[in-house]
């Protein structure tokens, strides 16, 4: 029953119009909201600007969000340094600058600590993605 961690239940004898509609109900509440991102266990809530990971609520700087954005929006896609500089800070990317690789690195320790799933890869020599599996 409820006790035992259900959300609902139905007694027999049932009418089936009643199950589908209690279903149809259920899938309703996990819905997410019209502008989302979701990836794997990542849902990035675009209109309240969220993240959450695995039920739990992630919180990001104005530029990690960014950043994580970026790459969620283009994954599968391998961006380096001057893609991700451009593309998040709207200048152009000082080649010896290590900045992209600190907010990563930011991003990595809130995003994918504590998952046994990592999201974020490093392509060496290359740059960074997230991609599918």
């Amino acid at each position: 029953g409820l006790d035992l961690g259900a959300d609902d239940y139905l007694t027999k004898p049932f009418a089936t119009e009643e199950l589908l509609a209690r279903v149809r109900a259920r899938l309703r509440e996990k819905e997410p909201a019209g502008n989302t991102v979701a990836y794997r266990d990542l849902v990035m809530d675009r209109d309240r600007h969220e993240v959450h990971r695995g039920g739990r609520q992630i919180n990001l700087t104005a530029k990690e969000y960014a950043l994580l954005e970026y790459l969620l929006l283009h994954r599968n896609k391998v961006h380096t340094r001057d893609e991700l500089f451009n593309g998040v800070w709207g200048s152009d990317f000082l080649g010896d600058s290590n900045l992209i690789d600190v907010y990563i690195r930011y991003l990595r320790g809130k995003v994918d600590d504590g998952f046994p799933d990592k999201l974020i890869t490093t392509v060496r020599g290359v740059g960074y993605t997230i991609k599918d599996n």
